[in-house]
């Protein structure tokens, strides 16, 4: 019995210990492979720990080291504040916690957590230093400059209180005096790399050049392997035009490193702002130096995708599907080449690339995004829904993904969930456009302005060279009449590099907005010097030469643009656009030919001609335009949409119905095309299968809020017999538009089917009361004829 006993306590013993013995080596192994930089490997080691000891607090800090390493914030303060709810008395935690609540600019917060740190220790520099700047962050520079001499006090090299006191001196503007903390501390060391940047800034801000460049050149001479002190020293120089010496400074590093990729790639990507010709030459003698350095090939694309030239981009980066053709430069260049095949609208070749890197990579998020932007067109909103919440257990912070299951809810008629979404988007990333668009409308439409206003200003504080955040903003300022907001917006844009052009533009539109046309000509024309590719500003100087009765000096404008700017097509089918609004077909024809053949791919060149075949009631030669389109540009869903009307318009129905059927295979989310096909199927084909079908395709309406396709799903509910269903549907469309005649005509009609004579008669006499004020409606004759048969 005893030696089953001491079996047993051994066991119990080892039990006991063994979770233990774990838990340390886990913990040994984490941090022996953070110090080594394999951060993904050094994470299952800690989430281990974690796996036996759910409270551990040492495991959830060093998750937090590497959440910072990667500089995933979010997950970092994640980390940190389980590491406080475990160790509440943890100052490392608390005071890196203080630091990330000072960068979001919760200063209180900030201030919370350090107070807490110097209970437990009051007299920790480094502690101090952070109070100090956080008291600077709540404008208390005094209380602040107490706390920075306090620490110097007791520990004169304290690198943090220096930088501290620099930083009050230049916020009370007294550069001499920063600059003499400074110049002290490097006295005692002259090479204390956060010194000599501190002394960098004052420099910077003081906006002394000279001192800056000096600056420069004494930490590339200290530090002469850490080779962005050369490349901060070169956009010093290109920033102040001077460009030779950025280029030599570029070249004599390449010299003295001439098997480093980097410093090759930093010129490239220099002269690619300042000279592209000669970029494409150097790149070339690059290649041909290093043909197999996937990089350069990259840099090509990049410089071929900037001067539109797509198929040479294609040739640069199938050039690195080559070289690695599953390497994750390989997989990078399928991606792109993905991207390009969307672009183009071959759905077919960036589906089959998708596959293939997925196939390599299947945790590869960007491929992952593209599958469902694709699935997303094709009306895969289901799809899309799963794939995207798949995406987000593994990558919980990605926007885009949040986007994207924004935009499949909204597609599905599920705006509440959509509006989830993109606030949840553009809660991780407020700068995120696509998600700060749709919430930004919603609020505009629900009259939450200022709330509108206060998310763009986010918008731009976290990405300030936003444009089409400032746009909406200078959009919302214009539709307010608020000139003076409008004209602040204009300014901080002109400040933005290449803003001069929008920035006169606005100022163009405040004018006009105000009647002073003449003024706003001169303003949109300064607008395209700066900045030709405008093209509201073109639009506003049509406005604007209308409203003054000179169409004749816009085209005359026009031919002078078109000959300046040979390469962009919006003037010529603006000049098209104008010629056959005046009724001068056969110039509006002549100009349009060529361009037609020049850029083929252009869709609005197709509709112009088009429609004016069907003014000149040439309804086959429209026909063939749009034929010929969609021959050149497959699958664009506007010019299928124009050819179906075209067709319905001529009376040919079963054309117009092979038209509609191909446009909603193709483009099942598009639902102006749906709501067509269903009028067409119930007005032309209403067999009863084409009914069934017609409602079954008019079902997406149930939950829409416009008006016409409600309408639809009422008008297929009733030619399916559901009167009373139909009756609920035309009252709520009758309330959205109460002064349209077809809908009071309905409406009257599923009063009548309900066997409700009067109310039938009242919707029905409104109907031609409503129709006679608007010069009448297409079912004025069925409707007098159903009103006299009720009476």
């Amino acid at each position: 019995m005893k030696i089953v006993l001491i079996v047993l306590c051994m066991i119990m013993v080892q039990a006991c210990t063994k979770p233990e013995e774990k838990i340390k080596n886990y913990l040994a192994n984490g941090k022996t492979l953070f110090e080594k930089g394999t951060y993904d490997k050094a994470r299952i080691e800690f989430k281990n720990v974690l796996q036996l000891d759910s409270k551990n607090a040492e495991a959830y800090y060093n998750l937090a080291l590497i959440d910072e390493k990667r500089q995933n914030w979010q997950a970092m303060f994640a980390n940190l504040s389980r590491v406080i709810l475990v160790d509440p008395n943890n100052i490392n935690a608390l005071l890196k916690l203080s630091r990330i609540n000072l960068v979001s600019n919760h200063a209180d917060e900030a201030l919370k957590h350090v107070e807490t740190a110097l209970k437990i220790n009051p007299e920790n520099p480094d502690a101090l230093a952070l109070k100090g700047a956080v008291l600077v962050k709540k404008n208390d520079l005094d209380s602040a400059m107490t706390t920075a001499d306090q620490i110097i006090k007791q520990h004169p090299d304290h690198i943090d209180a220096i930088s501290l006191k620099t930083v009050i001196y230049l916020a009370k503007n007294n550069t001499p005096s920063a600059l003499a903390t400074v110049d002290k501390a490097l006295v005692a060391k002259p090479s204390e790399l956060a010194l000599l940047l501190l002394k960098l800034r004052i420099h910077i801000q003081s906006k002394d050049l000279i001192a800056e460049e000096q600056d420069y050149l004494d930490l590339i001479k200290r530090f002469p392997d850490k080779h962005e002190y050369s490349y901060a020293l070169v956009k010093h120089y290109s920033d102040n035009g001077h460009n030779d010496k950025a280029q030599s400074t570029l070249q004599a590093l390449i010299k003295t490193y001439p098997d480093q990729h980097q410093p090759k790639l930093v010129l490239i990507d220099f002269l690619m702002q300042k000279s592209p010709d000669l970029a494409e030459q150097t790149l070339s003698t690059f290649i041909s130096q290093f043909p197999s350095e996937p990089d350069f090939y990259f840099r090509q694309a990049a410089l071929y995708g900037k001067q539109n030239k797509v198929a040479e981009a294609k040739l640069a980066l199938n050039k690195v599907v080559e070289l690695k053709p599953t390497a994750k430069e390989g997989v990078q260049a399928k991606t792109m080449l993905a991207k390009i095949a969307m672009e183009e609208s071959d759905l077919t070749t960036a589906e089959n690339l998708i596959k293939e890197i997925l196939s390599v990579d299947s945790h590869k998020l960007e491929a992952m995004l593209l599958k469902a932007k694709i699935a997303l067109q094709k009306g895969l909103n289901d799809e899309v829904i799963s794939d995207m919440r798949v995406v987000l257990r593994d990558f919980t912070n990605s926007d885009q993904a949040m986007v994207l299951l924004g935009q499949a809810y909204l597609k599905k008629n599920s705006p509440e969930l959509a509006d989830e979404n993109f606030r949840n988007a553009l809660t991780v990333n407020p700068a995120n456009f696509d998600a700060l668009m749709p919430v930004v409308s919603n609020l505009l439409k629900n009259k939450e302005t200022a709330r509108a206003e206060e998310l763009l200003h986010k918008a731009l504080e976290v990405n300030p060279e936003l444009a089409g955040a400032m746009q909406l903003l200078a959009q919302i300022k214009l539709n307010q009449k608020d000139w003076t907001g409008t004209q602040k917006v204009a300014d901080m844009i002109s400040a933005k590099p290449q803003g001069t052009g929008f920035a006169k533009f606005l100022s163009g539109k405040i004018s006009e907005e105000q009647g002073l046309c003449k003024e706003a000509i001169t303003q949109y024309k300064e607008a395209l010097t700066a900045a030709p590719e405008l093209q509201d500003a073109l639009r506003g100087m049509v406005s604007c030469y209308e409203n003054l009765k000179q169409n004749n000096a816009m085209l005359t404008y026009l031919g002078e643009f078109i000959t300046a700017h040979p390469d962009n097509f919006y003037p010529v089918l603006l000049k098209s656009q104008l010629l056959a609004k005046d009724k001068q077909w056969g110039d509006a024809i002549t100009a349009l030919s060529p361009a037609i053949a020049k850029w083929p791919k252009i869709p609005e060149f197709y509709e112009t001609l088009a429609s004016i075949h069907l003014e000149k009631k040439e309804a086959n030669k429209a026909i063939a335009a749009l034929i010929k389109g969609l021959e050149n540009i497959p699958n664009q869903p506007r010019l299928g949409l124009i050819l179906a009307s075209a067709y319905d318009q001529t009376g040919d129905y079963a054309k117009a119905l092979d038209a509609y059927d191909t446009l909603v295979a193709k483009h099942p989310d598009l639902d102006i095309a749906v709501n067509n096909l269903v009028s067409l199927l119930l007005d032309h084909f209403n067999s009863k299968e084409n009914i069934d079908r017609a409602l079954s395709l008019a079902k997406r309406f149930e939950k829409s809020d416009q008006p016409y396709f409600l309408d639809s799903y009422g008008w297929a509910l009733m030619n399916s017999g559901r009167d009373e269903d139909a009756l609920q549907v035309f009252k709520n469309v009758a309330s959205k538009m109460p002064n349209t005649p077809i809908f009071k005509y309905h409406l009257g009609m599923a009063y009548h089917k309900t066997n409700n004579k009067a109310a039938a008669v009242t919707e029905l006499q409104q109907a031609l009361a409503l129709g006679a004020k608007s010069g009448g409606f297409t079912e004025k004759e069925a409707a007098e004829k159903l009103l006299k048969s009720i009476n």
